[in-house]
């Protein structure tokens, strides 16, 4: 053989195998780390790359100078009908000299999209005025992202977080990174107002490097014993709270009558409270998917409008062996034939539907009444099974997965999906990451994770009555 055909041969083997490692996640990816992408030509260079793909899920662009012409070139293309097509979940655009003008293009992107999870704009040039925060903050609140950083832009500082904080309202939002902002004590009122209300749904959230002071700390830790049960980490180092001088801020108003407690002993606290939230978290998230399953058994009942359509008046009279007269056979179909309502086969559905509850009630203790009921109202409804099949479709014709019921395939077709695709690991979603059903499980998770935003149930809920009292001091 000629060494030349074998090598060549070989080279050309080489290659595909090489290729066919390359994992199917990665090429949806588009990274242009530090690339010398400027202004509306770099944008455009994006815009070619994402045209040459049939998937994008990730755009990492930082530490280039897009500036606001180019964000605002890159983001016109987004959010047209052919970049809406790309089904993009996260996008980095850290030190990119980015302004207002480019954060209002980025919100008019951001507005009801259905498909952005994460979006990292560190260290840009953001002066926050009032009209862009508000434009801002509306778009976040109809969108389902889940992460946003804002670390390093100095120039917010508590302006920003005067604006942002009261009207913040985001019911998909998990994680908030606010490092490094120029934050001071005058932040602390909105972020604590934040955090005690119903509309915080925060797991996370990162102030880190700021100057909230001692007077801040305390508290927002007081404000995460009493009424916040969502927030899992938080994060507060660096803000001057150990500062020798800090003990200044705290006047005597602000004074529980103890003295001013140490921060090591608030760092404790704060790391007890963390982790009660945890703990309740998981029990909240756990019980709800355990009385689903009862509360859709027993309280969703097949329909019956108590009328037939005569067929089955009609069969009554096949068995007669006399001849059946023609006007006998056809008032027999037109006649409608009342049916009795059947009897419930197990007998706890004769009982009161107040009683049915209640009793259902005793299978998740942690969750309060409000969860109990949104449970309820979901199990009993015809209109939230999931579909029998899911639907079929091509690489050519990817459907909107954010107009489908809870985001996609239901929660029935999911876990059957899931069961299949561990058979085989060439088959369904399992694939797409080259490990044997870790798609089908992590689709799974991000099912059971919505619906459970969804009914409100990811995170423990304070009843009105005062009944968690222990939990609330921290006896857990």
């Amino acid at each position: 053989m000629d060494p030349c055909v074998f090598s060549t041969s070989g080279a050309a083997t080489m290659r595909r195998m090489s290729a066919a490692k390359v994992p199917l996640s990665s090429r949806s990816h588009i990274e242009s780390l530090d690339a010398g992408l400027s202004s509306v030509n770099g944008a455009r260079e994006v815009i070619t790359q994402i045209r040459s793909r049939q998937l994008v899920t990730k755009l990492i662009l930082g530490h280039n100078e897009l500036g606001d012409d180019g964000c605002e070139t890159l983001f016109r293309f987004l959010h047209s009908p052919q970049g809406r097509g790309y089904p993009v979940a996260e996008i980095s655009l850290n030190s990119n000299g980015i302004g207002d003008r480019g954060l209002l293009a980025i919100s008019e992107y951001l507005k009801d999209n259905m498909t952005l999870k994460e979006l990292f704009l560190q260290n840009n040039a953001f002066a926050g005025e009032p009209e862009v925060v508000a434009a801002f903050v509306e778009a976040l609140n109809t969108s389902r992202l889940e992460t946003l950083s804002l670390t390093t832009n100095q120039a917010l500082g508590d302006t920003f977080a005067a604006q942002f904080f009261p009207v913040l309202d985001a019911l998909f939002l998990r994680e908030i990174q606010l490092s490094v902002m120029g934050l001071t004590y005058h932040s602390a009122p909105h972020i604590i107002e934040y955090l005690s209300s119903s509309r915080c749904r925060l797991s996370t959230l990162r102030v880190n490097g700021n100057r909230l002071g001692i007077r801040g700390g305390r508290g927002i830790v007081r404000a995460l014993q009493r009424h916040n049960f969502t927030l899992t980490k938080l994060e507060m180092y660096a803000n001057g709270i150990v500062d020798a001088d800090a003990s200044s801020e705290t006047t005597g108003s602000d004074d529980d009558g103890t003295g001013t407690m140490m921060w090591a002993d608030k760092q404790k606290e704060l790391d007890r409270l963390l982790t009660r939230n945890m703990h309740l978290k998981r029990a909240t998230g756990r019980e709800a998917l355990s009385l689903l399953q009862y509360a859709r058994a027993v309280l969703l009942r097949p329909r019956n409008d108590g009328t037939g359509t005569g067929v089955s008046a009609c069969m009554a009279l096949v068995p007669s062996r006399s001849p059946i007269p023609m006007d006998s056979l056809l008032s027999a179909i037109a006649a409608p034939y009342v049916l009795s309502p059947p009897e419930p086969a197990f007998p706890f559905q004769r009982l009161p539907t107040e009683l049915q509850l209640h009793t259902l009630s005793f299978l998740a203790p942690t969750l309060s009444s409000a969860q109990r009921i949104r449970i309820y109202t979901y199990a009993a409804s015809p209109s939230t099974l999931p579909p029998l099949l899911p639907t079929l479709f091509s690489r050519e014709n990817v459907p909107d997965l954010s107009t489908m019921p809870l985001g996609g395939i239901g929660v029935g077709v999911g876990m059957l999906l899931g069961k299949r695709v561990g058979m085989s690991s060439r088959a369904g979603f399992g694939a797409l990451d080259g490990k044997d059903g870790e798609g089908a499980a992590s689709r799974k998770d991000e099912e059971r994770a919505r619906w459970l935003t969804l009914m409100r149930c990811n995170a423990f809920e304070l009843e009105e009555d005062g009944m968690w009292s222990p939990i609330l001091d921290g006896n857990i």
